[in-house]
């Protein structure tokens, strides 16, 4: 994510909108790839001082800084070749035994020490100082970015820069929320969720910059919601941001130019994959949907794995709910907000292992134990008999 310093927007009143890069951009951006090239196997310093010389092509200065910070970013500064620390003890002390004898010459001590290492005079001298930041080798990534992808990662490490400088983040989705959520409990950031209008999700995450300390790493982990956040159907993200000493807003939502990261698993688990397979083959009259709009369950949103609904009737309708190994803290969390919708219908697929009694489960809730596996047969027969007329495969064994 962009530093402070290479974040470049345009202010508003209290909006500060962010300077993307785009096709317009791709001639210069095209320039610096190629200038990069050049700086292969440079010592970083030298890389610095030739990008601070003005560009033989010309960009927008803002814009450009921010480019520089992606590509440097991308590349690798490389190990020196030999332990420049113990070469500079060697020579420390052959330069000692030298001055003590009266007969100091540089040539003769930068020899004995190389000698010390068992390496040339040259390599000695060349390699001095590798391991200071300023020397060591740059390496450009490989393959090198297009400038289509450097303009995309640097609107990424733009948007990310500026969710690190946040106070207070507010996202609303509609459609795709839940693996968002599962991120922001991944991370562990302090969020409140709610329902937003019509059928979507409200969260208030609070920013870095509302906590005391460890600011840059929980700024990291609001970051890596973004990626995610081009998956859903729609969204819009209000960041509470301090630029350049003042509190502004910034706004971001589908039609920024923000790539989509990795594409969200489609299942939490290989267990609730294997039986969505299994179901879709079972039977022919209820479809499994996955990932349903959440459910209020008090002053918490409950995102179900999935739910059942028949094709024909869709007023039969069950949300359900896979309760496999957890923590006894995380189950007792889970099952006490199962119990706090007792008027939706709900089907809770339980593994046995957690020995679970039935004091502990929602007293309205059709119950399918398991075992490795869930049986697509036994949801059926919890949800009850199939109407007239409806097709259902013969239980039988599916093998992976």
């Amino acid at each position: 994510m962009l530093p402070a310093d290479r974040i470049q927007v345009r202010i508003a009143g209290s909006e500060a909108v962010p300077v993307w890069l785009g096709a317009e951009d791709h001639g210069w951006l095209r320039a610096l790839i190629d200038d990069f090239a050049r700086l292969e196997g440079l010592p970083y310093r030298e890389a610095v001082r030739f990008l601070q010389e003005p560009p033989r092509t010309p960009a927008p200065a803002g814009k450009r800084r921010m480019a520089i910070w992606t590509l440097e970013a991308q590349c690798v500064r490389e190990r020196p070749p030999l332990d420049a620390g113990a070469l500079r003890d060697a020579l420390a002390v052959e330069a000692q035994i030298a001055r003590d004898a009266g007969r100091f010459n540089r040539a003769e001590v930068l020899a004995a020490g190389a000698r010390r290492l068992g390496l040339s005079a040259a390599a000695a001298d060349e390699h001095m100082f590798a391991d200071l930041p300023g020397e060591r080798r740059l390496r450009n990534p490989e393959p090198p970015p297009d400038p289509r992808a450097l303009a995309e990662r640097t609107n990424v490490a733009l948007a990310q820069g500026l969710l690190r400088l946040a106070s207070e983040v507010t996202i609303e989705i509609h459609g795709g929320a839940r693996s968002v959520v599962r991120q922001v409990r991944l991370r562990r950031l302090l969020c409140t969720m709610r329902h937003a209008e019509p059928e979507g999700v409200r969260l208030d995450v609070s920013g870095p910059f509302s906590l005391f300390r460890h600011t840059t790493m929980y700024g990291r982990a609001l970051a890596s919601i973004l990626p995610m956040l081009p998956w859903c159907e729609r969204f819009a993200l209000t960041a509470r941001c301090m630029l350049r000493g003042r509190a502004v807003n910034v706004h971001l939502r589908p039609g920024d130019p923000i790539a989509a990261g990795a594409q969200p698993r489609a299942y939490d688990s290989r267990l609730e994959e294997r039986f969505a397979r299994d179901f879709a083959r079972a039977n022919l009259d209820w479809d499994l949907v996955r990932e349903p709009e959440p459910v209020k369950a008090g002053e918490f949103l409950i995102f179900p794995d999935f739910a059942v609904v028949h094709r024909r009737d869709t007023s039969k309708r069950f949300l359900l709910e896979i309760v496999g190994f957890w923590t006894p803290d995380y189950l007792r969390a889970k099952l006490d907000r199962l119990r706090a919708i007792p008027h939706t219908p709900l089907v809770l697929c339980i593994d046995r292992g957690l020995n679970c009694s039935a004091g502990d489960l929602p007293p309205h809730a059709r119950v399918v134990w398991f075992e490795k596996r869930i049986d697509p047969s036994a949801v059926l027969a919890a949800i009850g008999p199939a109407p007239s007329g409806a097709w259902q495969r013969p239980p039988q064994t599916i093998d992976d």
